[in-house]
């Protein structure tokens, strides 16, 4: 019973996971964009890796909700969470 419980708790989360498509709004600009677990997504058909910084900084978060993510170049960026589908 504990495990059903906590499978449906995760299924039924309002926390980004991998897997999930979300909408952001980065540079007054919507986008939706797919959490996958490969090693290297797809920006080009709206897939991040769960090991780019965006992923990094969208994991575990809610919504709505301003994150910030820090950039390669060491910049950081806004990026406001609107949206999870599971």
């Amino acid at each position: 019973m504990f495990k059903l419980i906590f499978i449906l708790n995760i299924m039924f989360s309002n926390r980004v996971k991998i897997g999930d498509k979300v909408l952001v709004i980065i540079n007054n600009e919507a986008k939706e964009l797919e959490i996958v677990d490969l090693p290297k997504g797809d920006l080009s058909h709206g897939k991040v890796s769960f090991l780019s910084p965006i992923a990094k900084a969208l994991l575990g978060k809610s919504y709505p909700q301003i994150i910030k993510v820090k950039l390669p170049n060491g910049e950081m960026m806004d990026c406001k969470l609107m949206k999870i589908s599971h």
